[in-house]
């Protein structure tokens, strides 16, 4: 057994090119047949759930802000509590959407070089044809 061993160090982060650098080691017919990428229609789901979770954390923190303070007045908790939900619904539904909007422009993106691949594919494909056609023995026009 060899004791030196290079070792290679792997990155488990992917980037938006690793995805479509494999458009370039497929084959024609292969590029051809890809499908492009649809929205699954979620995204305005999780929009959603990460704003109801922001809602409550807000909430509970807000309220427990309000129990915290020297008088610990009713009213002053529910305001804290109106406050924390507002700030923290914001924030979450912002967050949300930055998310979804990032995914919207990776399937672009990935759509927008899947047909680049794909018209350089079909162009290809057409020029063999004709070659092959016409680079016959005893073809003539």
């Amino acid at each position: 057994m060899n004791k030196y061993v290079l070792k290679r160090k792997t990155f488990a982060a992917t980037t938006r090119y690793d995805e479509t650098d494999n458009l370039k080691r497929m084959k024609d017919s292969d590029i051809l047949a890809e499908q492009r990428k649809r929205a699954d229609g979620s995204g305005f789901k999780s929009v959603l759930r990460d704003t109801a979770v922001g809602l409550g954390t807000g909430t509970l923190i807000g309220a427990a802000s309000g129990l915290l303070a020297k008088r610990n007045k009713l009213p002053k908790i529910k305001r804290r509590a109106k406050t924390g939900a507002i700030l923290g619904g914001l924030v979450m539904a912002t967050a949300g959407l930055n998310k979804r909007r990032a995914e919207d422009e990776n399937r672009d993106f990935y759509n927008r070089r899947l047909e680049y691949a794909q018209r350089h594919a079909r162009r290809r494909e057409a020029l063999d044809w004709e070659h092959n056609m016409t680079q016959r023995d005893g073809y003539s026009f």
